[in-house]
């Protein structure tokens, strides 16, 4: 059963930047888009992503996404090692983008599966029943469903008068991943005028007279609307003990020598000596990746990049920390703040510290406001006091999630 997986994310999420903007008096760029707002430490599109891993099926996945937050995201599925990924532009409508991205389906792909970008609780199992329930259905489509329990009523909108209290015993709630036969999907966008604007996959395929099933499921799948949806969210994962949370504890030092450039937290320091390493030197660093390593039980970095390794010489420690996240990220593994101190005699570093912060944010992938930098002196005492070396510690707090 060749699929292939479309990622609905080229909405721009109104609704979520309205309801974070008045719950946050600082929006930041992933508040602006609720695709690339952390759902437990993960961007949530990347979660969302997260739930087809390992479905052998699925032959390819194609996410149709909006210019906003683009690079962001394809930056962060090649860091977590989904570099098959394929990114279309979405379109105006649901329906545009899906279609959008069916013309870039592998043409051996007879199924397309579809899926919206901010559902990121669907599991691995309602998946797999799907697809086992389509080779059976002997349809052109079929769909999760939920049957609707709240009572309804049609409403005069214009008095705000109940006109019927309606029957809800045949009534679902139709949700995602929806898939289809690729032939009639692909006939339906053709004869449809006005395809665009179906609200689903589904009603595309009623509208040219193809039958589509309903498989009723009990999961919670909840779309992420409004920023309270996101909320319920994580604590309905954290509730169910899918969620667990660590700290590692990290220390390195490091020799100072001239001829050497000094590094920390992946920012250039001007001074006249640099810490001696096989790497870059950059204690800070490598304090920080040692505190991941601790907490998900990795071990340490000389197990990971040996110092007698000369490929690795001259290494920047930039790079050991993105792979040492990006194997943590492999295993369910995000972080969620960082801790650290500095010890340093010379040069003062309160001019620099902003900007080491925001550099270390950068590559953990956290906002700013979850990384603490300190910078202290030995008050003479030590090697670090008397200018021979510098010292660093970190605490990394770090999340996983059971998927």
């Amino acid at each position: 059963m060749p699929t292939t997986l479309i990622i609905a994310a080229g909405g721009h999420g109104t609704r979520f930047r309205s309801d974070f903007s008045g719950r946050n008096s600082e929006s930041n760029e992933r508040g602006a888009n609720k695709l690339l707002f952390p759902f437990l430490g993960k961007p949530l599109l990347c979660f969302t992503l997260s739930r087809f891993q390992e479905i052998p099926q699925i032959q390819e996945t194609i996410v149709a996404i909006s210019r906003e937050g683009e690079k962001r995201l394809r930056a962060w599925c090649k860091e977590y090692g989904w570099k098959s990924v394929k990114w279309v532009r979405g379109g105006a409508t649901r329906a545009e983008s899906v279609w959008n991205a069916l013309k870039k389906a592998h043409r051996k792909s007879q199924w397309i599966m579809v899926h919206d970008g901010a559902r990121p609780l669907i599991t691995k199992e309602s998946v797999r029943r799907l697809m086992a329930y389509m080779k059976q259905a002997r349809c052109a489509g079929a769909l999760l469903g939920r049957k609707v329990v709240p009572t309804i009523k049609r409403v005069d909108p214009s008095g705000g008068q109940i006109l019927q209290t309606v029957d809800r015993r045949d009534l679902f709630e139709a949700e995602t991943p929806q898939l289809m036969n690729r032939r009639m999907l692909e006939k339906a966008y053709v004869e449809n005028k006005n395809a665009f604007n179906a609200t689903d996959e589904a009603a595309l395929l009623e509208s040219v007279g193809a039958q589509v099933k309903v498989l009723t499921h009990d999961a919670w799948n909840p779309k992420i609307t409004t920023y309270q949806d996101m909320i319920l969210a994580e604590a309905y994962l954290e509730k169910q003990g899918r969620v667990e949370v660590r700290t590692g504890f990290g220390r390195d030092s490091h020799r100072l020598v001239a001829k050497r450039k000094l590094y920390l937290g992946g920012v250039h320091i001007p001074f006249p000596k640099g810490a001696l390493g096989h790497s870059d030197g950059d204690a800070l660093l490598h304090s920080i990746a040692d505190a991941v390593l601790g907490a998900i039980g990795g071990g340490d970095i000389g197990d990971h990049f040996s110092d007698r390794n000369p490929k690795i010489k001259g290494i920047r420690s930039e790079k050991i920390l993105r792979k040492i996240l990006c194997d943590a990220r492999g295993k369910n593994w995000q972080p969620e703040h960082v801790d650290s101190v500095i010890v340093l005699e010379q040069p003062k570093l309160g001019a620099h510290k902003r900007q080491i912060r925001e550099k270390i944010a950068d590559i953990m992938g956290l906002d700013a406001d979850r990384v603490s930098v300190k910078a202290k002196t030995a008050e003479g005492l030590g090697p670090e006091g008397e200018g021979l070396s510098i010292s660093c510690e970190a605490l990394v707090t770090m999340k996983k999630v059971a998927l």
